[in-house]
């Protein structure tokens, strides 16, 4: 899980503010910052002024509505998106094979670190050893840390 955390913070984080992105905007040259964080560095300027890219310093135009007008930056909106459900996903599951054994639910049910992808079950690291061991066809499950799906959506991205 940690590795889907980095990166997706790296991505998800406006070079400004350091905070997850809020209401992404587009520069020209693709950047994307938070539009409270444009609207203090540009501050002292005006619409139809030039201002420069707080990372590349490639000049642009501030657009005759302001910064409000810059293209909404939908390709790091979607990865806040992911990252929110993300954070979502990623609260306590229990072992589903342990619940399965234990139907009184007794309150003994250990979290879920991992994720079998064959099964699509959400499993504790002692009922995932069975899965990545070879099956009888000879292959083994592939079982990851929970979370780590999102990972993967994140880097095909």
């Amino acid at each position: 899980m940690a590795a889907s955390a980095s990166v997706t913070c790296d991505w998800t984080t406006c070079p400004i503010c350091l905070e997850v992105f809020d209401n992404p905007k587009s520069l020209p040259c693709i950047h994307g910052f938070c539009l409270k964080c444009l609207e203090q560095y540009c501050a002292d300027m005006f619409p139809e002024d030039e201002a420069s890219c707080p990372l590349c310093r490639k000049e642009f135009t501030i657009p005759s509505e302001g910064l409000a007008g810059l293209p909404h930056h939908f390709l790091i909106q979607h990865l806040v998106d992911v990252r929110n459900a993300s954070a979502k996903l990623t609260g306590e599951v229990l072992c589903q094979a342990c619940l399965e054994e234990n139907e009184e639910n007794d309150g003994s049910v250990p979290v879920a670190t991992m994720y079998c992808v064959d099964c699509s079950e959400n499993l504790c690291e002692r009922c995932s050893r069975p899965h990545r061991r070879s099956t009888m066809k000879g292959s083994a499950h592939q079982v990851r840390p929970r979370g780590a799906e999102l990972e993967q959506e994140m880097i095909q991205l």
